[in-house]
């Protein structure tokens, strides 16, 4: 049967049904499926699968269909009729939100695998100073298009790109580019220079300024549009105060969110009570969002969040380096909006769902040691559930990014932000916990079919751009010659 049919032909096997409030499979893995074009203009139409809606008002479907109508979700239920759709056949499969990685720098794409044993101090003196500041605008363009297909093929359908390499107003233009050509949801982060930078930094600085206004207000001004515009800097915590606070000022002229590292046990120039000093500063508010934060105060989390802050956790990277045990648990108790990222693709790929399990581990592995020491017993049922974790991945991850009305669950009236796992593989099969199963036993390449904003763009577990191949052919390419040319210094 093929993957995308006529609504008026298909047959539909119930292969998940409600016993006593469980699902269960009953059916054998399907055939390949074939993948014909799906027509832009057609109405799509996910027939039978398991919903995971991550909506409380919408629930979960064990049998459900997802209406699709130019990009929007239109209707969740069951036996919805759409003659004339294209139908995707949901038997044996999960229908959940695409994911939301809340923190990568994408450009670092071309570098993969470079910081497999980098330390911190190895990561910037490597990735940071002898490539990211060397890449071209089309070495970014490049970068970015690959990182999102990337991404895509994971179940990520939406990223917040931390830019370093946007250190001009064409590898900014570049980084659209790419993100367009990617076909993925994203928020561009265009990177403020750090600061000391030379005798020109002020004129660095202000043409970075000038065409991030001139992009909101022009190409990127839709509020519901594919791409976001964000601004980001090192931050207080990498630099002297003042000076960070001044551009932190010019910065929030622009009207977009500010992004920032804090609170890193590693940060050399890390200043106490940080996030305090920016409340006094007029610069706490919810157009920040800070990234790592691992080592705050406790009240500070919750002053931030009275705030309406921002923050971003990417678990795996904050454990290997040292930044600290991953803040986001604590700060989602404080009320903060919380999202889960990658970070550095020159050390960790995958998606999310790697960076959900290593989260989930390590936050029980700290409370079965608080417990152990007060009771000598861990509790029966664990504090921190797969589907808590999915929701970070997914509605919260959306919410950390401002995006909660646009993407992040299936509601009548978002974006169709999708995907289809399946659940009748040799790492899926049988399903007893759905959520349980997309968290702990899915893995990138059970994840069938990937839509964003409606588009079909992973279908019969391939990317559907004909270009990949030739497009990471050339990105082999160019990371091989970066490489030579960081060896000679």
């Amino acid at each position: 049967m093929n993957d995308v049919s006529d609504a008026n032909g298909l047959g539909r096997r119930a292969i998940f049904a409600a016993t006593a409030g469980a699902a269960t499979l009953s059916a054998v893995p399907a055939a390949p499926r074939a993948q014909p074009a799906a027509d832009p203009a057609r109405p799509i139409l996910i027939r039978g699968a398991h919903v995971l809606s991550m909506d409380s008002q919408v629930g979960d479907m064990p049998l459900g269909d997802i209406l699709i109508e130019r990009g929007t979700i239109r209707a969740v239920a069951p036996n919805i009729e759409a003659a004339g759709a294209q139908v995707i056949d949901g038997a044996a499969r999960i229908a959940m939100p695409g994911m939301v990685n809340g923190h990568i720098h994408l450009a670092q794409t071309m570098q993969r695998g470079l910081s497999t044993e980098h330390s911190f101090v190895g990561y910037f003196q490597t990735i940071v100073l002898r490539h990211s500041n060397r890449m071209t605008p089309a070495d970014v363009k490049l970068a970015d298009q690959a990182g999102a297909l990337e991404q895509i093929a994971s179940g990520v359908t939406t990223v917040m790109d931390w830019s370093r390499e946007t250190m001009s107003p064409d590898h900014a233009d570049a980084a659209i580019e790419g993100l367009e050509a990617g076909g993925i949801r994203a928020v561009l982060a265009y990177t403020a220079p750090p600061i000391p930078q030379g005798a020109d930094a002020a004129a660095i600085h202000g043409r970075m300024v000038d065409h991030a206004k001139a992009l909101k207000a022009g190409k990127l001004a839709a509020s519901d549009g594919m791409i976001q515009l964000w601004t980001c800097l090192q931050g207080p915590d990498f630099t002297p105060l003042e000076p960070a606070l001044v551009d932190m000022r010019r910065l929030a002229e622009i009207g977009v969110p500010i992004a920032i590292h804090t609170g890193a046990s590693i940060y050399a120039a890390r200043k106490p009570r940080l996030l305090a000093q920016l409340d006094a500063a007029g610069l706490l508010n919810d157009r920040l969002q800070i990234v790592h934060a691992n080592n705050h105060e406790d009240d500070e989390y919750k002053l931030a969040a009275d705030k309406g802050v921002m923050l971003a956790s990417t678990p795996e990277v904050e454990l290997r380096m040292g930044h600290g045990h991953p803040s986001f648990f604590k700060a989602a108790a404080a009320g903060m909006r919380v999202s889960v990222g990658t970070d550095i693709p020159s050390m960790v790929g995958g998606g999310l769902l790697p960076q959900l399990r290593v989260a989930m581990a390590a936050e029980l592995h700290r409370l079965n040691l608080i417990a152990i020491a007060a009771t000598r017993t861990v509790a029966q049922t664990p504090p921190v559930t797969a589907r808590q974790m999915l929701e970070f991945a997914t509605i919260g991850g959306a919410r950390g990014l401002g995006l909660d009305r646009v993407t992040g669950s299936i509601t009548p009236g978002k974006r169709a932000d999708i995907i289809l796992v399946r659940a009748d593989q040799p790492l899926t099969a049988p399903v007893s916990d759905p959520a349980g199963l997309v968290l702990l036993q899915a893995s990138a390449g059970d994840i069938e079919t990937v839509i964003v904003d409606g588009r079909i763009r992973k279908q019969g577990g391939r990317l559907v751009d004909e270009g990949a191949p030739a497009l990471f052919r050339r990105l082999q390419d160019r990371a091989e010659e970066m490489a030579a040319a960081a060896s000679r210094g």
